[in-house]
């Protein structure tokens, strides 16, 4: 069925048997790590659950994260529900390598700007469990998932704030700004998976061809961050466009190991002469 209806396997699966292992898991409440007995009987009742899925899934589109409302990210387990995107961010290899890219770093206030379900707040947690982090988007609905997981992961060092990008977060420097902003450009929706037109809108589009919210976080980040502080942010395919409207500033671009591109780490010192 996957392969007749040519699923698009995007989100944090590599292939159909690895998404398709997960499904059969979590239906039969298997723990992920649990290596499947493949002469197990399974009941009739779970038989019937596990087809419709499976038929959701390929028939309608439907990505698997929705449909079993969680998804692993970094071995750690996410509730996920319509209101966010699904984690899928390459920010989160940086901060499972404990930000190795930044030597001696330990920050003590952190930033998750457009946290949506709260996932790189999360991890950061586990790195520095003694900072402080706040975690602000400009969705309520995107903010009660990132609620939902700071309780299941029993996180008690991140804030939740709601905020148009900067708009309540006055007066607050940070050691660490971390930003996985919308950045495509709404047109190019038609040539999108199908999997992705279920993802809300504002988490994935920006106006001024996809572009519009990263410049305006560029231009204003440096207020946000103390002297010493970074900013690691994900611009996905526009890394050419931001280089190209951003000729003053040298981005250090990070390779990533586990795939993905376009992510920049950049030091508030090379900023400060750039926007004042």
């Amino acid at each position: 069925m996957f392969k007749k209806h040519k699923i698009y396997c995007g989100h944090n699966f590599k292939n159909y048997f690895e998404e398709i292992i997960y499904i059969v898991k979590k239906t039969l409440n298997f723990k992920i790590n649990k290596k499947i007995n493949y002469k197990i009987k399974i009941k009739k009742r779970k038989k019937k659950k596990i087809y419709k899925i499976i038929k959701k899934r390929t028939i309608n589109k439907i990505p698997t994260a929705y449909l079993m409302k969680k998804i692993i990210f970094y071995n750690k387990i996410f509730y996920i529900n319509k209101n966010t995107i699904i984690p899928r961010s390459p920010i989160g290899e940086i901060i499972n390598n404990k930000f190795n890219i930044i030597n001696n770093f330990n920050p003590q206030k952190i930033l998750d700007l457009c946290t949506g379900n709260g996932c790189l707040s999360i991890l950061c947690s586990y790195v520095y469990p003694n900072s402080i982090i706040d975690a602000s988007d400009i969705s309520q609905k995107a903010l009660n998932v990132a609620r939902k997981n700071i309780l299941l992961h029993k996180k008690k060092n991140i804030n939740i704030i709601k905020s148009n990008l900067f708009q309540k977060l006055k007066n607050k420097k940070y050691d660490l700004i971390i930003c996985n902003p919308p950045y495509i450009d709404k047109r190019d929706k038609k040539y999108l998976p199908k999997e992705y037109h279920y993802e809300p809108n504002i988490s994935l589009y920006s106006p001024q061809k996809g572009i519009y919210l990263i410049i305006k976080i560029i231009k204003n980040i440096n207020k946000y961050l103390y002297k010493n502080g970074y900013f690691i942010c994900e611009v996905g395919h526009q890394k050419t466009k931001i280089i190209k409207y951003f000729k003053n500033i040298k981005f250090k671009w990070i390779y990533l190991k586990n795939g993905g591109k376009g992510v920049f780490f950049i030091k508030a010192n090379d900023l400060k002469n750039n926007f004042k």
